[in-house]
């Protein structure tokens, strides 16, 4: 396969206004990204989007193409739930290399609070299984009963899930543009009011406007100094749409994560030993400890104990959510890849780390734990 790059990130804002449209999130992250590109938007010719659950568009990368008076030889806005933002970057990378378009920008963007969705309920509804419509099972819901399968299954505690929350809210405490900056510790996860049980409020994800790009090129249009960021290896899996047809979540704790991040691996010709930075989708704590397992990077039933011993710290072994996550930073998993890029070309700002990794894994969920997409990153 054609050899791509990531050649730019870029943010938008997440000061929320009534009048914000998602459009407007994207064109910010766009413009964002096509400057720290360092190119023009004249050779952008292929556009790959999310989609938004605020506002309805029948094509967003056509309206986001329009915006930005783009004429794209090549488009698509695709839906994954939350595996959506890394996904993007998937399809554009095989668009760039199988010849569809030379330069490729994948967004994701949606202004959740400045305009709530108010067809939320109706879009669930429509994901649920005959059984489940019956009880109307909130996603909080579904993630917890995972929860207390995994806890039964390891011996888990609720001071265990907890210690994720406290572990990405010490690293969203140096982010200037984090939600929530002001550390926590464990006694303030469990004394924050029970979401579904076992899972309380501190550990879900935030809900918030949000918008990232990336510039995706073909790797031999990159100049040597450009500070690219190479796309070595990606992976996706789909297990399921309901959790009651993979009793595998239950049986074993075991996501098609395993699956996903095994093609990565295996495309990029690594292991998770060669990792040096993960940022790991986290719409809640449950979520990333049976990541971090499926990912390879503890063994079973052990994230926890990892993560308590300061491994996904910032001066551990493996830095992990370094912006602070989906948990204190800011909804839409397209902000876990931007922020691997921007850490990589050593632009994250006060929260950079000190030592610029060399390579790293980007992982996004959908719904409920369903779809997994990896991304493997190398520095040029």
């Amino acid at each position: 396969m054609t050899k791509v790059a990531i050649l730019g990130a870029g943010e938008a804002s997440r000061v929320p206004h009534p009048s914000r449209t998602a459009i407007d999130l994207a064109v910010e992250a766009s413009i964002d990204a096509v400057r720290d590109a360092g190119i023009d938007f004249g050779q952008i010719d292929g556009v790959v989007t999310g989609y938004s659950l605020a506002e309805q568009h029948l094509d967003f990368s056509a309206d986001l193409a329009e915006s930005l008076g783009l004429e794209p030889q090549w488009s698509q806005t695709i839906s994954r739930s939350g595996a959506t933002g890394a996904s993007v970057v998937v399809d554009a990378a095989l668009a760039v290399a199988g010849g569809a378009c030379t330069t490729a920008l994948a967004v994701w963007a949606d202004n959740r609070t400045s305009k709530p969705p108010s067809n939320i309920a109706s879009l669930l509804a429509a994901q649920l299984s005959e059984f489940e419509t019956v009880s109307g099972p909130l996603i909080a819901t579904q993630y917890a009963l995972i929860a207390s399968a995994y806890m039964a299954r390891w011996g888990a505690t609720a001071e265990d899930l907890a210690s994720v929350s406290v572990q990405f809210r010490r690293h969203a405490a140096l982010n200037v543009h984090a939600k929530h900056r002001t550390p926590i510790t464990v006694d303030d996860v469990l004394a924050s009011p029970m979401a579904s049980s076992p899972l309380h409020v501190l550990e879900c994800a935030l809900v918030t406007d949000y918008g990232g790009a990336v510039v995706v090129t073909r790797e031999n249009l990159v100049a040597q100094d450009s500070g690219a960021v190479r796309l070595l290896g990606f992976g996706e899996a789909l297990s399921h749409q309901s959790i009651l047809r993979n009793p595998a979540l239950f049986l074993s704790g075991r996501t098609a994560a395993h699956q996903s991040s095994s093609r990565a691996f295996d495309m990029a010709g690594m292991s998770p030993g060669d990792i040096e930075m993960a940022q790991i989708y986290d719409c809640f704590t449950i979520t990333v400890l049976m990541l971090l397992e499926d990912l390879g990077f503890a063994d079973r039933g052990r994230a926890a104990d990892r993560m308590r011993g300061g491994y996904f710290d910032r001066d551990g072994s493996l830095p992990t959510n370094t912006n602070g996550g989906m948990l204190s930073n800011a909804a839409g998993g397209i902000l876990h890849v931007t922020e691997a890029v921007r850490q990589m070309r050593g632009i994250a700002g006060e929260h950079q780390l000190k030592e610029r990794p060399n390579t790293a894994l980007v992982h996004g969920n959908g719904g409920i734990l369903g779809a997994q997409t990896t991304l493997l990153l190398g520095q040029q």
